[in-house]
């Protein structure tokens, strides 16, 4: 089976790929039928890719590229994230990320713009046409790709592929209560740590270690509350030596507590 009919093969049975369609979009290619987010991060050996693929989709991926998480959000409107990041002796000043959603021309929603970070922790996508899913976790997760390939001098496809196949297999999800505008709503956090088995782990080391975690909740505009890149500390009790968070915002904080 050839890498294109593999490709095409995902695509039908889980739908549109928004992070693949935007890292190649960024890259001037073109690709004839838009694929899966496991086809992004698809192993470059395609047998090896047949046989992890399947006709089912783990809950992590689920929550996070396939569920309609725009289908409540009312158009056009803004969607704004509050990035900040922590080292062990330092915070890096606190940035923004937005997503502008409008009706596409036949009325549907939704068209999406964004807006991540400025300098080199820019990640610049083309619009995102149809999106149902929310592009923000897709935005977050190429930031954090580019980041590794910065850093580590590694590639970017391996990082993608090691994210993939932890999310498909490892990623634990557990129910989550996410403060929103006053209450409490249900929601879900996945959890997973990509790198720990890399069997290039030797290479980075110190990266190796990083948990990422996304909040969701169809009880928050856009349906993604908060995601975060986390590298521990030394043991339980240390602090954590980085921490990077996107934050959805919240329009109407809730009241200070009654002393």
């Amino acid at each position: 089976m050839s890498m294109a009919a593999l490709i095409a093969g995902i695509a039908r049975r889980l739908g549109r790929a928004a992070w693949l369609a935007a890292a190649v979009g960024a890259c001037g290619m073109v690709l004839a039928a838009p694929p899966s987010p496991r086809a992004l991060l698809a192993p470059a050996d395609a047998s090896q890719a047949a046989s992890q693929a399947g006709d089912s989709i783990s809950e992590a991926e689920r929550l996070l590229f396939i569920h309609p998480h725009l289908a409540t959000v009312r158009t056009p409107r803004t969607l704004s994230y509050a990035w900040s990041a922590q080292a062990a002796a330092s915070a890096s000043p606190p940035e923004r990320a937005t997503l502008t959603l409008r009706l596409r021309a036949d009325g549907t929603c939704c068209s999406v713009h964004g807006e991540y970070l400025p300098g080199e922790m820019a990640v610049n996508l083309p619009d995102f046409d149809d999106a149902t899913a929310n592009p923000i976790l897709l935005y977050f997760l190429e930031a954090e790709v580019r980041r590794l390939q910065r850093s580590t001098s590694g590639q970017s496809a391996h990082f993608r592929r090691q994210i993939r196949m932890a999310l498909a297999t490892t990623a634990r999800v557990t129910p989550e209560l996410v403060r929103w505008n006053g209450q409490d709503v249900p929601g879900h956090a996945v959890r997973v740590a990509p790198f720990l088995d890399d069997p290039y782990r030797a290479r980075f080391e110190r990266e190796a270690a990083t948990e990422y975690v996304f909040i969701v909740s169809d009880g928050v505009p856009g349906g993604v509350a908060a995601m975060s890149a986390t590298l521990p500390g030394a043991d339980a009790s240390s602090a954590p030596l980085e921490r990077r968070r996107l934050m959805l915002e919240d329009p109407q904080p809730a009241p200070p507590a009654r002393p």
